[in-house]
């Protein structure tokens, strides 16, 4: 049994020691990813051991490199290992093996030192074993047999060229054959010897180790080196019984020079395999693909760069054909490769993915592994082709482009011009050619405008700029130079390009332009922009010289009138009227502009002063006020005049004209016709309303802007039957700001239109939340401003606004003034007819204040008239205003018109109304204005106390 286990051991050890010679031989191949050289070698070491009936290679991502098979025996058992093969601790695959033992008798006196470990060392045991049996059954003459073998190895021992020795199981030597005693240098008399003896100290555990396994597995070997005679010595332990004793036996073998030439093997290998890493980076670091592929066309080695750019891996390529990544007819261009020519040729490849990929391909022969093979390098050619057909592209605009183009060689000679140079020049290509483009020069630039230009374009590259050149019939032309040098990859200049625009419709264009920017088309006089330029310069003059300048506003009265009546064509005819009496009204140094449509503004200077403005201010009036004959006809017209003074009103020349249009405003207020000069309080008033202006467009965003409603009640009963909604507006600087101050600037601004928007929205909303509160619908009234009744969109967003708060059209009542029914009468029919179609209620508001007729009234689709509070307050005084509202409760009932006074503060004004007809009306007598949750609260008390 201990010699099958020992045979049992020696071949699994000789099994894993194959593993290990497979593993180093495929290890330098798979480091380089020949797989074809892998595949060679697994192959002739399948071939040449007819014991492995299967070996197996595969990658890590489990393609197979290598499978070989054969039927064996089926009657034996088989070894079986799978192994990783690392290189540099990376898996280069997965090895598989199976093997049948084929036990051969072994030829032990080739291999003395093999001999004395596998055959005779158990032999002896064997002997010793039968000896102990016979002589337990009495069979005493065999003991001499053993006797025998055991004088037969004691002469092997003594005889061996190897070293042999024998220890106890402790560890001591005990016996040393004479080759042992000659190397360790070692007298026979100083045996036992424990083994540490014979090592460092610092190798005594290492020793130890290896005793306590030969001893615990029977059988073990190692390579120890002995530096003090540079010996490398083989050292195989065994088990053995001498004399019914167990006993460990050293057998060494000087393994020196193959240790040496295995440690210079290993050198040339590191040397090698860094020639072979040094290449393959080289390999793989060039940006063309590369591939290597033997005479009949399959891949022998390819680049990662080739690899990526068909998206195949390695394993998948090696092997295999070209024409799985070219056509067939790719290859018949290896005949030219094979006769030694190299060759280039454009291909298409066609990638993992199947996608098309136009190639350069430049192959030549190369030696390969002691073999002729074809080296070619692969180029994408995609960007290549790109830019061949954007040059292409570019070449067929550069030749049909509007602009010309001129190229030259660095000594300025023209070599180059395409179609639009000949066209714009007047040349033809043959009239240039060779020629230089000084033969353009017109002689408006001087030298010093080359020699920059020559500067600007050797600092910087480039130069752009308008420059003047001569055509061929003599005519000097502005054109748009661009002049760019073109240099080569050492950055040397080696051409000239100039591109340029003809500039001669561009410049009469600007001469054009610049005259319509500084003149008003209409009367030919200066505009406001050359205008503010020229009191500029007076100003910088007056500074100069400390004397005053004088800046008129002038605006005519009613133009509006005239051009809504007789038409804007007359309009126009009457403002270059005026333009020519203005021009005879100032001296020649003076200027005028027309500043806007029917505004002018003039500048005298020269010893202006304010009875020299006043002069000059009265004679304008009188020219104005002279007749207008137009197409047959005799027209009136009056000016206001508004004027401010340099350096007392302004500095500058923004100031001076805003001052003076300030002033003639004002002159509009005090009755037109006449002539204002600027003052501190006409400043001081615009400034608060633009300040105003400026605190109105934040009042929205923040919530200053209130409703407050007042009840109309039944005179009769004083029960509230509606009310109206009145802004009012609290803002944490100013307070509370007058809705007579809030109200114009809210018009003039254009805030009116969000605000009355507001304003409808949060009168839908009241109306809304009184249903939910009451169960009853009660009518609000909201004042419509003129801007906003105009609006296109007026009426489509009064309906987007009841709809959206599901509320009955009749009542949102909108209260409009005569001024904004007066203002545009037709228009005013039209959408107030159209607001009664669709049950919105209408109220004339204010009626008695303007110049409305009862005729008037009988055109308007209004279905309340409200009695202005100027003639309610001496109701019970002035006959006058008792005749007009007897008259208007007479109309009204006639008419079916609802009859409202507002103003009612006096308990005898309410009595006189109600006695005069008028059943409802609205007051302080009977409530102020009241914010929302107040005027709830009073008309939940009435309905509780009614």
């Amino acid at each position: 049994m201990a010699r099958e286990k020992q045979l049992e051991q020696a071949l699994q050890q000789s099994f894993n020691l194959e593993q290990e010679l497979i593993t180093s031989m495929l290890s330098e191949a798979l480091l380089r990813s020949d797989y074809v050289q892998v595949r060679k070698m697994l192959h002739d070491y399948f071939e040449k051991h007819p014991e492995y009936i299967a070996i197996t290679l595969t990658s890590p991502n489990a393609f197979e490199i290598f499978s070989a098979n054969r039927q064996g025996d089926s009657e034996k058992e088989f070894r079986s290992a799978k192994t990783q093969i690392l290189v540099k601790n990376v898996n280069e695959g997965i090895l598989e093996l199976k093997k049948q033992d084929q036990v051969k008798t072994l030829e032990w006196l080739n291999h003395a030192g093999t001999v004395v470990v596998v055959v005779t060392v158990p032999l002896l045991f064997l002997a010793l074993l039968v000896w102990v049996i016979v002589k337990k059954l009495g069979l005493d003459p065999l003991y001499f047999e053993a006797e025998s073998q055991a004088t037969s190895y004691e002469a092997l021992f003594k005889q061996s060229k190897e070293a042999i020795l024998i220890l106890s199981e402790s560890g001591d030597i005990e016996k040393m054959n004479p080759e042992a005693l000659n190397l360790f240098h070692i007298q026979a008399e100083r045996l036992p010897i424990n083994l540490e003896n014979l090592h460092m100290p610092e190798s005594c555990l290492s020793v130890k180790e290896f005793v306590n396994t030969a001893r615990e597995k029977g059988f073990c070997s190692d390579v120890v080196h002995l530096p003090a005679r540079d010996l490398y010595l083989e050292v195989v332990a065994s088990l053995m019984t001498v004399q019914g004793a167990q006993k460990i036996q050293f057998l060494l073998h000087d393994v020196s020079d193959v240790h040496r030439y295995k440690e210079k093997l290993e050198s040339l290998s590191v040397e090698l395999k860094n020639s072979l890493r040094t290449y393959q980076d080289l390999f793989n670091t060039v940006a063309d693909g590369l591939v290597v592929r033997d005479v009949n066309g399959h891949f022998l080695m390819a680049n990662q760069a080739f690899l990526s750019l068909l998206g195949y891996r390695e394993e998948e390529l090696i092997g295999t054909h070209c024409t799985k990544v070219c056509k067939d007819k790719n290859c018949e261009r290896f005949a030219e490769i094979l006769q030694g020519r190299t060759i280039v040729f454009k291909s298409t490849h066609t990638t993992r993915n199947g996608e098309k990929i136009p190639v350069e391909v430049n192959s030549t022969l190369v030696s390969f592994k002691g073999d002729t093979a074809v080296l070619s390098s692969v180029r994408d050619i995609r960007e290549r082709l790109e830019k061949e057909e954007q040059l292409k592209q570019l070449m067929t605009v550069v030749e049909n482009s509007n602009d010309g183009v001129l190229v030259t060689d660095v000594t300025g000679s023209i070599i180059a011009v395409n179609r639009a140079f000949c066209r714009i020049s007047g040349y033809d290509e043959e009239d240039v050619l060779g020629k230089t483009p000084r033969m353009f020069q017109s002689g408006i630039h001087d030298k010093s405008f080359y020699q920059a230009m020559w500067n600007e374009l050797a600092q910087y590259g480039q130069w752009q700029g308008e420059i003047w050149n001569r055509n061929k019939d003599g005519e000097s032309y502005p054109e748009m130079l661009s002049i760019r040098a073109l240099t080569d990859d050492a950055g040397t200049v080696y051409r000239y390009v100039g591109i340029f625009a003809d500039l001669s419709n561009e410049k009469a264009l600007e001469k054009k332009v610049l005259h319509l920017a500084q003149t008003d088309p209409l009367t030919g006089m200066a505009n406001r922009v050359l205008f503010r330029d020229r009191l500029q310069q007076a100003i910088k003059h007056a500074q100069r010289h400390v004397t005053t300048l004088a800046v008129y506003s002038l605006g005519l009265d009613h133009f509006k009138k005239i051009n809504d009546s007789l038409g804007h064509v007359i309009g126009d005819k009457i403002l270059i009227e005026v333009a020519k009496r203005l021009k005879k009204c100032l001296r020649g140094e003076d200027s005028f502009c027309r500043h806007s449509g029917d505004e002018f503004t003039l500048m005298t200077y020269g010893g202006a002063d304010a009875m020299d403005a006043s002069t000059v201010a009265t004679k304008i009036l009188n020219a104005i006020r002279l007749p207008f004959i137009v197409d047959g006809s005799e027209l009136f017209l009056t000016a206001s005049i508004g004027i401010a003074l340099f350096p007392r009103d302004s500095s500058d020349d923004l100031g001076l004209m805003q001052k003076a249009e300030n002033a003639m405003h004002q002159s509009k207020k005090n009755g037109r016709d006449c002539f204002c000069y600027f003052s501190r309080e006409f400043s001081q008033q615009a400034e608060q309303a633009l300040h105003l202006t400026n605190m109105l467009h934040k009042a929205l965003e923040k919530e200053e802007l209130q409703l407050y409603y007042q009840p109309q009640v039944d005179l009769e009963s004083r029960a509230i039957i509606a009310a109206e909604a009145l802004l009012r507006w609290h803002n944490d600087e100013m307070g509370w700001i007058s809705p007579a101050q809030m109200i114009p600037i809210a018009e003039e601004s254009g805030l009116i239109l969000p605000i009355g928007q507001w304003v409808l929205e949060q009168v839908a909303q009241q109306i809304r939340s009184h249903y939910e509160t009451n169960k009853e619908w009660l009518p609000i009234a909201v004042n419509i401003s003129v801007k906003q009744f105009i609006t296109d969109d007026f009426i489509e967003m009064v309906m987007k606004i009841i709809d959206a708060h599901a509320i009955p059209a009749r009542c949102l009542e909108l209260e409009l003034t005569e001024s904004l029914m007066l203002a545009d009468v037709e228009l005013a029919v039209k959408k107030m007819g159209e607001l009664h179609t669709l049950g919105v209620p209408l109220a004339l508001d204010d009626f008695g204040t303007g110049y409305t007729s009862l005729a008037y009234l009988k055109r308007f689709p209004v279905n309340k008239i409200k009695l202005d509070r100027a003639f309610v307050t001496d109701i019970h005084h002035s006959k006058g205003d008792a005749a007009l509202a007897k008259s208007l409760v007479a109309f009204t009932r006639e008419m079916e018109f609802e009859l409202i006074a507002e103003g009612i503060e006096e308990e005898i004004q309410g009595e006189y109304l109600k006695a005069m007809g008028f059943r409802y009306g609205q007051g302080y007598l009977y409530s102020r204005p009241l914010p929302k949750e107040e005027f709830s609260k009073l008309f939940t008390n009435q309905m509780l106390t009614a």
